[in-house]
């Protein structure tokens, strides 16, 4: 197999197979460098960006990957199980760019059930992972907070990623403080003086109505914060 992906690696619009995929797939993280980052991932990576794979062969992809929860295996474990995790979180950010670029074969060709896992999967990756090697001596680049720092990036730039819940995510999980949230908020300026002006402040207000509302429900909601919404009306 590795024979037959290098060979396709030279070529200039190779066509893929389907137990060639499932194989890179099953050694997404292979503890030999040379075959996992110089041919499995630079293979995976250069057909989606340079759409290589039929829709049916992205499709096919997804739902293996997402399968599979590499971000999950093992987790607990560093070493090689971290090679999954890691490679599987850059992955996911090439799926995720591929969905969003609108001259992409695959521009929204993700589920909205799909992304969303994988918005879930990726936001979640980094609280839990816990090797933060770099380069080892054994499996050359390890890279896990950096991977997860790629897929963390093409989440949040992902048309269709809520950025509100970063927001109160981040509240409820005790990682921002809602003093900060409220601070921030008074630090932004609206001077309503043009369309723009104004959709940029609605834009806003709907945020904010979200953020309102999930720390209500929670019953988290301080006054500091609730009362500076309040002053975003028009």
């Amino acid at each position: 197999m590795e024979k037959i992906l290098k060979e396709k690696l030279a070529q200039d619009m190779p066509i893929y197979q389907q137990e060639e995929i499932l194989w890179m797939l099953d050694h997404i993280g292979h503890p030999n460098y040379k075959i996992r980052d110089d041919l499995i991932f630079v293979s995976l990576a250069r057909a989606i960006q340079e759409q290589l794979f039929t829709k049916d062969q992205f499709d096919f992809v997804v739902v293996e990957a997402l399968k599979r929860q590499g971000l999950l295996y093992k987790k607990e474990e560093v070493g090689q199980a971290t090679l999954i995790r890691s490679f599987t979180a850059l992955l996911f950010a090439n799926l995720l760019n591929a969905d969003a670029k609108k001259n992409s074969l695959y521009f929204k060709r993700l589920s909205s059930h799909q992304r969303m896992a994988l918005f879930e999967q990726g936001l979640s990756y980094l609280l839990y992972e816990n090797d933060s090697t770099g380069y080892s001596e054994e499996y050359g680049w390890v890279h896990a907070f950096a991977h997860g720092a790629d897929l963390l990036v093409e989440i949040i730039y992902h048309p269709d990623f809520p950025i509100t819940r970063v927001i109160y995510q981040a509240v409820l999980n005790e990682r921002l403080s809602q003093t900060r949230v409220a601070v921030w908020l008074t630090s932004l300026s609206f001077p309503l003086e043009n369309s723009i002006d104004f959709i940029q402040f609605s834009n806003v207000r709907s945020c904010l109505l979200e953020i309102y509302l999930q720390l209500n429900k929670e019953k988290v909601l301080a006054d500091e914060l609730k009362e500076t919404i309040h002053l975003f009306s028009y």
